[in-house]
């Protein structure tokens, strides 16, 4: 089982990014993202700063960015997630989280079913589940907040068509 320390160590042996991975990508998703906070649009230079300053002042946290499609529509891609490692017999369906994936890398993912080995974890937009199991051995954290760096008027009209989409869940 991983400690937070190791957990931490992790997360900063592969830098600041982690993987929204795509397994085949679906038009939409049947999965529900009810436990996951929804993200929050905020100007791209403040991103960052905001979620230092949330970790600064609360609990232990890491600051993570998401990079890739299979989180849509929940996640865009460059979100900044804040990560908090928390008990394994406290998550639940419908967190995202981030784990160690199939290929070595973390990897946030939806938790979608609990099976006698470790959750089934599976990206929004993807069409299939992750081989890999999220189990004490390899989670790193739950997703707690999320920031969608924003920039100009297209970047806004992004967020705004993402908010629409996730309230549409």
């Amino acid at each position: 089982m991983l400690s937070s320390r190791h957990a931490r160590s992790v997360l900063r042996s592969f830098g600041i990014f982690v993987l929204f991975s795509a397994v085949g990508m679906s038009a939409g998703s049947s999965e529900s993202a009810l436990n996951s906070p929804q993200v929050e649009p905020v100007a791209a230079r403040d991103a960052w700063r905001m979620a230092e300053v949330f970790t600064a002042g609360g609990p232990e946290c890491d600051v993570v960015v998401g990079s890739g499609d299979s989180m849509l529509p929940l996640y865009p891609d460059q979100t900044v997630l804040l990560i908090r490692r928390l008990p394994i017999a406290d998550l639940r369906s419908g967190m995202t989280v981030v784990f160690i994936g199939d290929r070595g890398r973390p990897v946030a993912h939806l938790l979608v079913k609990k099976t006698d080995h470790g959750w089934l974890a599976k990206g929004l937009a993807n069409l299939e589940a992750d081989r890999t199991l999220v189990r004490a051995q390899n989670y790193l954290g739950t997703v707690v907040r999320a920031f969608c760096p924003v920039m100009g008027r297209a970047a806004a009209s992004t967020v705004a068509a993402t908010e629409a989409a996730a309230g549409g869940q």
